[in-house]
């Protein structure tokens, strides 16, 4: 009875959440298959871009959720509009993140992996940056 309850519960969780957040195995296997084709630069649209930095936060930031995830979002789709190649002609700042010091042609995954390394060294979540780019312009 205990194993069954287990099970039932496990599935109606998974279910409940499936809306929301990539599962695990889905986030590893988009991951994947993104980062496997990151030298056709073609394919890093907004939209794939924005599907390869949540799979990778369910990767490497589990503790951060959704509204992490939304922080994140408005962030750079004010700094870049999602877009791998936006450059910043006042600063040295380039890519998706926007980071300092990124030179043109980077790959995509790395300004995203690069971004996301950023927040969590300067700001420890995406929600702070956030608000940090509301009360100054920047972050």
């Amino acid at each position: 009875m205990k194993r069954l309850l287990a099970g039932y519960l496990s599935w109606l969780l998974a279910f409940l959440s499936a809306p929301f957040f990539p599962s695990h195995s889905y986030a590893i296997a988009v991951a994947t298959q993104i980062e496997d084709n990151c030298k056709d630069t073609s394919q890093w649209t907004p939209r794939v871009a924005k599907a390869y930095t949540k799979a990778l936060m369910k990767i490497e930031y589990p503790h951060w959720n959704r509204s992490e995830w939304s922080a994140l979002a408005k962030l750079w789709g004010k700094e870049s509009g999602w877009k791998h190649t936006a450059d910043n002609p006042e600063s040295s700042a380039y890519g998706i993140a926007q980071v300092l010091n990124t030179q043109p042609g980077t790959p995509a995954p790395l300004q995203i992996e690069r971004g996301l390394a950023y927040i969590k060294h300067r700001y420890e979540k995406p929600s702070v940056a956030w608000a940090h780019w509301r009360s100054k312009g920047w972050y």
